[in-house]
């Protein structure tokens, strides 16, 4: 039975990105992104609840038993104060809701990673399945700029309607292509034919998906997969298997079309590549630090970077680092040191990790000090599914699994509680047919709408009236 459930988690991560990138009208609110948020709150709560036997059973640890009290401790502080962070927030329940769902998506990436380890072969062809599910939505690419060199509008994003989300989520899905992991892997069993065919398949995807963030003008995506792949290359500069053949040849490929079309037709599509400005970034970064000195200690609440003055339509500061300070306070340097704490401790199997992988990784940390990747749902999952893997190369197996152990309980106690906050606050709206996230500008965070705390009835006259809900 277990092993069905087990199996069952996985397969949720496919079938979420399948239904975003097809773009198919699966869902009873009006948005698909606020759609794609109740989706990935589902997805969460199940993940973890039914998570709770594999914690129990523990057959991988990833952290060294006898440091297991000293990270209790600091875990339950570093709850401890947020819960009191959220409470004196203007808004608790936007402070609550905020503060579980980054638990439950933290607390997912070690139990998918814990599945990935386990279940390596069903893993790698479902991490398979979603690097190349992108491919519902990008395949108008073609036909847009076809339509374009014609006269035309030229449109490839389909459900989302901010092409910062598609790039965030494509980036994760870009590296798990050029891994070649589950069943693009190059195999003696397949046929000269057959083989060749699935190269030229996967340097053409590869192509189309680098052409996306080129002719989105989407910098930090390409600044963090270029940083991430140098990165990765100078720490295995000894290793032999970094294949470097399919980013290169198929980057170039992207550049010579990008090239040729602007030869074409000068105007860009989206953002010009070439621009020197930092696209408000400094001055959302300086409005985060700002908040956070006005409330060192607490920050301002979870979610609530959007409600602080001076006003901007942009709901993030684009910095995920910045964002947790300036609403979390001084939690987030506790929790900046439990993650190097974990980085010091695997840092001797770093060295498994495959290279492109590492790369992945590298490239995802770095794109969420530059956007919002690890706001948006589907971003948030696509990059769920590299952190998962990677952290899979890291674990060891249990000596003791049937030992008690208070990290083991205090984990378990923490599912229940912040997967009975988020249904609290979002129960409501996850049942809410036909609603939709109203707000006078268009600002995702948690919801499409990022300010509004609820979905609303859908009624015409209404969008685009201010909404005081928060």
């Amino acid at each position: 039975m277990f092993n069905s459930i087990n199996k069952s988690l996985i397969i949720f991560i496919p079938l979420f990105s399948f239904i975003v990138f097809s773009s198919l009208s699966f869902y009873w609110v009006k948005a698909p992104y606020d759609a794609w948020r109740i989706y990935e709150i589902l997805l969460l709560i199940f993940a973890n609840i039914l998570g709770i036997q594999l914690i129990f059973q523990q057959k991988y640890q990833i952290i060294d038993i006898k440091f297991d009290k000293n990270i209790s401790l600091i875990i339950s502080i570093l709850v401890f104060i947020i819960l009191i962070s959220a409470a004196n927030s203007h808004y608790p329940p936007r402070a609550y809701a905020d503060a579980s769902l980054y638990f439950l998506l933290m607390s997912a990436c070690l139990i998918y990673a814990n599945l990935f380890k386990y279940y390596k072969k069903l893993a790698e062809n479902i991490l398979a399945c979603v690097a190349i599910l992108p491919m519902l939505t990008l395949m108008f690419l073609p036909i847009a700029i076809f339509d374009r060199l014609q006269g035309g509008i030229g449109s490839w994003t389909q459900s989302f309607t901010n092409i910062r989300m598609l790039d965030d989520a494509l980036l994760p899905c870009i590296f798990l292509l050029w891994l070649r992991v589950g069943f693009l892997k190059v195999s003696d069993q397949l046929t000269k034919p057959k083989h060749w065919l699935l190269t030229i398949s996967i340097y053409s995807v590869s192509t189309i998906y680098l052409l996306n963030f080129l002719f989105h003008g989407a910098r930090a995506c390409l600044l963090a997969i270029i940083t991430g792949l140098i990165l990765s290359v100078i720490y295995h500069k000894k290793s032999k298997q970094f294949d470097l053949k399919l980013p290169i040849l198929s980057g170039l490929t992207a550049l010579s079309l990008y090239t040729i079309y602007h030869q074409i037709l000068p105007s860009s599509i989206g953002s010009a590549l070439a621009r020197t400005s930092s696209s408000g970034r400094i001055d959302l970064w300086l409005k985060a630090f700002n908040t956070w000195l006005e409330n060192p200690i607490l920050g301002v609440g979870g979610n609530h970077f959007l409600l602080q003055q001076p006003y901007t339509i942009i709901a993030h500061p684009h910095n995920i680092w910045l964002k947790f300070l300036s609403e979390w306070g001084l939690s987030v340097f506790l929790l900046t040191g439990l993650i190097i704490a974990l980085c010091i401790n695997i840092k001797q199997k770093i060295s498994q990790i495959p290279p492109l992988l590492l790369a992945g990784t590298i490239a995802i940390l770095i794109n969420s000090m530059l956007s919002g990747s690890l706001l948006y749902p589907v971003s948030q999952i696509t990059s769920l599914c590299v952190l998962s893997y990677t952290l899979s190369f890291c674990l060891r197996p249990n000596p003791a699994p049937s030992n008690i152990n208070s990290m083991k309980y205090l984990w378990m106690f923490l599912i229940v509680l912040f997967s009975s906050i988020l249904l609290l606050v979002h129960g409501q709206d996850i049942i809410c047919k036909d609603c939709i996230s109203i707000d006078w500008e268009g600002a995702p965070a948690f919801w499409d709408s990022g300010r509004p705390l609820r979905l609303e009835p859908y009624v015409p006259e209404n969008l685009g009236k201010p909404t005081n809900k928060y």
